[in-house]
């Protein structure tokens, strides 16, 4: 039997979390910074749970940004020019997005992150719990 049937985890790297869950009101977090070394591929796996104090809508949007020192941060594009993004619009959900590393991180940037900001209409100080976890595929070696 092939390893990819039997044994995942050779192939990927989960532990990656990115957003720590946490009832958020209306903001932006960023979220944890990763070197992301032979890996050529991600994905940001995000989950919202309960809104809180009655807001009419809800909003989780997620932005990949790199860098090349930790310090100063750019948006990622896409090969159309698009920011690479992903906009969660209801609340007690999981969704993902898929990205190829090689097509939108420029050359000499080696480490990544993703910026939360959480929007919420209506209700009396309203808050959306969520969270977003990173998982690294297409490594050049495999785990041992």
């Amino acid at each position: 039997m092939h390893p990819t049937r039997n044994n995942i985890g050779a192939f990927i790297h989960a532990a990656n979390l990115s957003h720590a869950p946490a009832a958020n009101a209306s903001g932006t977090r960023n979220g944890a910074a990763f070197l992301f070394g032979t890996y050529r591929s991600l994905v940001l796996s995000v989950a919202t749970g309960a809104a809180a104090n009655g807001p009419t809508a809800v909003s989780a949007a997620y932005k990949m940004q790199t860098s090349a020192d930790g310090s100063t941060w750019t948006d990622a594009k896409d090969r159309d020019g698009a920011t690479v993004s992903l906009a969660v619009t209801t609340a007690s959900t999981a969704a993902e997005l898929d990205v190829d590393l090689q097509e939108v991180v420029p050359d000499g940037h080696d480490r990544l992150r993703f910026v939360e900001t959480v929007a919420l209409t209506g209700g009396t100080s309203p808050t959306l719990l969520s969270g977003a976890t990173v998982i690294f595929g297409g490594g050049q070696t495999h785990p041992v």
